[in-house]
């Protein structure tokens, strides 16, 4: 028997040793392809640098290179009565106060697939009407490049974005463009160049659209207590359905207004939630001024969100004035354990989001 156990000691040492080695080497392989996968991006990012610079007529002006968050440019299509700044990067510091430009995509004006990303409800939310013709502008500090609406695709999420020999452009958003929960697809209009001139156009609207968007900012009232505890939707689980928007100009619809507004109003809500389960008089009170907290809420706790909340959002000549969110929920403890329908309808005042009623069905 000690013959036999020493060999498999050393068999399985063996195997343990070539395990090792693959692994080490499978880590090497994989940095070494991402590395030279990362010099071929940049070089093919200089090339387009190149291009651009020589359709510039030598115009000094940073069309390339831009770092995450830069505004980069602006674009326009006038058949939605669009105009959104265009910043480097989409992540949602981007994305949520501009429409994001894919790093790893070529700019527009130079061969290849230029591929800009927004919220379906956000800026892109009516990317769904633009027809086959429509015109798009991307305008930089020195050039100009027009484009022309060729197809429309809806396609599956991760679904990879094919490049052009041409220069062209490619918007992609969520599909369907009202939808707050990730979807599994995406929609993705094609435009083809035109056109593409040389000229000292300035970013200055660009640059305002930033500031009205930061200034646009919606807030709870819940008291520093309460949200201590964590009142965002990462904190709070609840499935999303959708939003729709009532009366909304154009200008809130395709704006990042909308999805800040809907953050505001989800604090507020599920800060009743705690508020009620807490049996938090004074907290009901800063969220809630004037109204009886439901007896309902009254010790109890959420233990699940039976239906997709959907959020309505209210607007009187073209500014948004409440919030109402409908949704299933199954209550436990309280006066009135169950399953209950719920609308919660949330006045705006200014940046303010309170809770204006609660009723259950």
């Amino acid at each position: 028997m000690a013959p036999m156990r020493s060999w498999v000691v050393t068999f399985l040492g063996v195997a343990l040793l070539f395990s090792a080695i693959f692994g080490a080497s499978y880590a090497i392989a994989w940095q070494l392809h991402k590395d030279n996968a990362a010099k071929k991006l940049l070089a093919s990012e200089h090339a387009a640098m190149v291009a651009i610079a020589s359709r510039s007529h030598g115009v000094a002006c940073q069309v390339s290179g831009q770092k995450p968050g830069q505004l980069s440019g602006i674009l326009s299509i006038p058949s939605l009565n669009l105009k959104a700044p265009v910043e480097e990067g989409t992540d949602d510091a981007e994305l949520n106060v501009a429409v994001g430009h894919d790093p790893q995509s070529v700019w527009p004006g130079v061969d290849g697939a230029a591929v800009f990303l927004a919220h379906d409800v956000s800026y892109f939310v009516h990317l769904n009407q633009l027809k086959a013709g429509d015109v798009i502008t991307y305008q930089t500090a020195c050039n100009s490049v027009n484009f022309v609406v060729s197809t429309q695709q809806i396609v599956a999420a991760g679904s990879p974005v094919s490049d052009t020999t041409a220069p062209s452009l490619v918007l992609d958003t969520c599909y369907p463009p009202n939808a707050l929960f990730f979807t599994s697809k995406r929609l993705l209009v094609r435009a083809t160049e035109v056109a593409a001139a040389t000229k000292g156009t300035n970013l200055d609207p660009g640059q305002k659209l930033i500031q009205a968007v930061h200034g646009v900012t919606y807030s709870t009232t819940a008291p520093t207590a309460l949200q201590a505890q964590g009142l965002t939707l990462e904190q709070n689980e609840a499935p999303m359905g959708t939003m729709q928007l009532v009366n909304a100009s154009i200008a809130f619809a395709q704006s990042p207004g909308p999805l800040s507004l809907e953050a505001a109003a989800l604090e507020t809500y599920f800060g009743g939630l705690h508020a009620g389960a807490q049996r938090q008089a004074a907290w009901w009170a800063a969220l809630a001024p004037g109204l009886p907290m439901p007896p309902q809420l009254l010790g109890a706790t959420v233990t699940g969100h039976d239906a997709p909340l959907d959020v309505e959002i209210d607007s009187a000549r073209g500014d948004p004035t409440q919030v109402i969110l409908r949704t299933t929920v199954t209550l436990s403890g309280g006066s009135a354990p169950g399953q209950h329908t719920e609308t919660v309808v949330l006045p705006v005042h200014g940046g303010a989001v309170t809770i204006g009623s609660w009723t259950f069905g």
